[in-house]
């Protein structure tokens, strides 16, 4: 069973298009699954099992990365052709099946895969990582079984909770011998003054994973956390398919399609069509996780 995946390019929506692949993993012990990515999000494939080879396409003007793909798969024989960019490219290729993802607004995305690739059956997004992954994982926070994951930047400001909430909520007593780890990229930092103050003055240990590694190191690393808070970005989607309870803080992005799978918690502000982030209350980020974090 060969299968091309041409999937998506943004972090967050290839974490939870794994659930697609895992379906199709476990189906077919016998396939081979040959993966178009970006460069962004190349890494989280590398061990995936049954994986054939990964090809690198980032978008170009004028829909010219279209081409690369094409060039790479026209003259091979598909027996399935999975698309979520909804290209036309799919159409040319030599393949027994194809099927061509066609997103909406009104149902979770892993819903919506679920009906796409007609199956009852629960669909669970999840990140293959190595030992040696976990190893050097490890190193960074040792034993501590105090630990809470913490996300504040996307790649979008308006999705942003501020850092000066964040260290309010952080004074609650609930959080007294807790250690943060802050992770991100450095490049979504708006104010990195801000960051380095709120690292320097902290009452509480932090361990800061900036730019550190790459995403598959941060998988077992959130399996140790307590729970994750964080933005609507592609490390809330990760910390959520791997396990740790996770706070999604949620403005103008929408939840219902984009909010973490599984058991997990979306806190939004209490007023009515508000998507200003910023009138999300410390109160009611601390109320929501003592309820779900016992």
């Amino acid at each position: 069973m060969k299968i091309l995946f041409i999937g998506p390019t943004r972090i967050g929506d290839t974490i939870l298009s794994t659930s697609i692949l895992n379906f199709y993993i476990k189906k077919f012990d016998q396939c081979s699954i040959s993966v178009v990515t970006s460069s962004f999000a190349k890494d989280l494939y590398k061990f995936m099992p049954h994986l054939q080879e990964i090809i690198v396409v980032d978008k170009k003007r004028f829909g010219l990365h279209w081409l690369n793909i094409t060039k790479f798969s026209i003259f091979k024989k598909w027996d399935l052709v999975i698309d979520l960019r909804s290209s036309a490219t799919s159409y040319l290729l030599n393949t027994k099946k194809r099927m061509i993802f066609r997103g909406d607004e009104l149902s979770h995305k892993v819903m919506q895969f679920s009906k796409f690739i007609d199956t009852k059956e629960a669909l669970i997004p999840e990140i293959w990582y190595s030992q040696e992954d976990a190893n050097i994982s490890y190193k960074k926070i040792k034993n501590n079984d105090h630990l809470i994951a913490v996300a504040p930047y996307s790649n979008w400001p308006k999705k942003d909770w501020s850092l000066k909430k964040y260290k309010n909520l952080f004074q609650n007593e609930f959080f007294k011998n807790h250690t943060i780890i802050l992770t991100g990229v450095s490049r979504d930092i708006v104010n990195k003054r801000e960051i380095e103050e709120f690292i320097k003055t902290s009452e509480l240990e932090i361990i800061n994973l900036f730019d550190w590694g790459n995403l598959r190191n941060m998988v077992p690393i959130f399996k140790k956390c307590r729970f994750f808070i964080g933005s609507d970005s592609g490390l809330m989607h990760l910390a959520a398919s791997s396990g740790c309870k996770t706070f999604a803080l949620f403005g103008p992005t929408n939840d219902l399609v984009y909010g973490p799978w599984g058991n997990h918690r979306v806190i939004k502000s209490d007023k009515d069509r508000d998507y200003y982030l910023e009138n999300l209350s410390v109160e009611k980020v601390l109320n929501s996780i003592k309820e779900y974090v016992r």
